[in-house]
């Protein structure tokens, strides 16, 4: 939780003197001295009433802002172009990192993998979770340093991104084995990713100065750095809303399951409380405040080029996006049989990447029902629902 700054005064920070140290001389000392400083305020005070008074009768002021056309607007680079774009977490504990994460490690893996898909009419996002425990297969991959990573046919899913730094040694490497690897058993083209690790999601969420999430039970987890937390509304800084997506086991909103599947229930709630909580400080439509938010929340994350290149113009074409315009599913999933520990994705994954292949939303909007006004039998003064049923699927029941 966020903590309060304690306010302290110029007085806590004075060394204290003793009571015998002070002399005649030191009083007169400090008496001069007064003397000298106010009279070097009152000085320096008229000096700059001064300067003022007269820049302010010599500049001619000219107020422009009313007919002053406002800052165009960044254009999104690939507008009317539906976009792919893969989110990967990770677990690097190197740097500020280490000093938030829970324990020491080496290497680098992916912690979590979302795929985010933009509609080409930016009216929708759809996104989906991918479990890291699936069993996949993995392509050959490359390595910034020219190294030719060979095909595996079953492997975890987060080995692709750990294969990639632990053989290349850089971001681009992990990247770019993760992003083969669900094109290859997605068929999807991926257009972008960003690289999000455990200070990027901290930076993320303060500086939309923490999110605003129900808690649906009490919740503890020694692993997560203590996560303590009470059931009902709460607001979470980052440090906190960073130890609940984390989280695996404990007690409270399935921790006691364990399962990496219901650690993406959390997250995609975390997630839908930052987009409330980013929609409702206006960042889609404020200029300014959106930039701000891009500068200071987002500068720790790593993207592709052309995605950091186009953050703003991209976010400002998805000005109509409200949170029932944002889908989160996960890949749906069994057991693997041969080992419990493992998932393996069913059929209806398959019906997911098709739909995200020609931009169709994973779940169709829910249009509420509005009877035409001034229809016969109808009050307009009515509070009652209306009956909205097509003419002719109503069985009557008059005999």
């Amino acid at each position: 939780m966020t903590q309060k700054k304690t306010s302290r005064k110029a007085s806590d920070f004075m060394r204290a003197t003793p009571a015998h140290a002070r002399t005649l001389g030191s009083h007169r000392a400090l008496r001069i001295f007064g003397m000298f400083a106010v009279a070097l305020l009152a000085l320096t005070s008229s000096v700059a009433f001064g300067v003022k008074w007269r820049t302010d009768n010599l500049v001619e002021k000219v107020d422009v802002k009313d007919i002053v056309a406002p800052p165009a607007k960044p254009k999104d680079a690939q507008a009317g172009k539906s976009l792919n774009i893969l989110v990967m977490g990770t677990d690097d504990r190197s740097g500020k990192n280490g000093e938030i994460s829970d324990k020491a490690s080496e290497g680098m893996r992916s912690d979590t993998t979302m795929l985010a898909h933009i509609s080409s009419d930016r009216s929708r996002v759809d996104v989906v979770s991918i479990p890291r425990d699936s069993m996949v297969t993995i392509p050959e991959c490359r390595t910034t340093d020219g190294k030719v990573l060979p095909a595996t046919q079953r492997a975890m899913f987060n080995s692709a991104f750990a294969r990639g730094w632990d053989n290349g040694g850089d971001i681009a490497s992990a990247a770019a084995c993760t992003i083969n690897t669900v094109q290859e058993n997605t068929g999807l083209a991926i257009d972008h990713f960003i690289v999000v690790d455990f200070a990027g999601f901290k930076n993320l969420v303060d500086s939309l100065g923490g999110i605003d999430i129900d808690i649906p039970e009490d919740m503890y987890s020694k692993k997560a750095k203590g996560l303590t937390l009470k059931a009902g509304q709460q607001t979470l800084d980052g440090t906190t809303a960073l130890q609940l997506v984390r989280a695996r086991t404990g007690t409270g909103w399935g921790l006691e399951i364990g399962s990496d599947l219901k650690r993406i229930e959390r997250q995609q709630a975390v997630l839908t409380a930052t987009i409330e909580t980013a929609l409702s400080k206006n960042l889609i439509t404020d200029l300014p405040k959106l930039t701000a938010f891009v500068s200071s929340g987002l500068a720790s994350l790593k993207t592709d080029t052309e995605l950091g290149d186009n953050l703003l113009g991209l976010a400002t074409s998805m000005t109509s996006i409200r949170t029932d315009d944002v889908t989160f599913e996960a890949v749906p999933v069994v057991d693997d049989p041969t080992n419990r520990n493992h998932v393996l994705w069913t059929v209806g994954a398959d019906e997911i990447w098709e739909k995200l292949a020609i931009d169709a939303p994973l779940k169709e909007k829910v249009e509420e029902c509005t009877p035409a006004t001034g229809s016969e039998g109808t009050d307009p003064d009515s509070t009652s629902t209306p009956d909205c049923t097509e003419p002719g699927t109503n069985e009557s029941t008059a005999d």
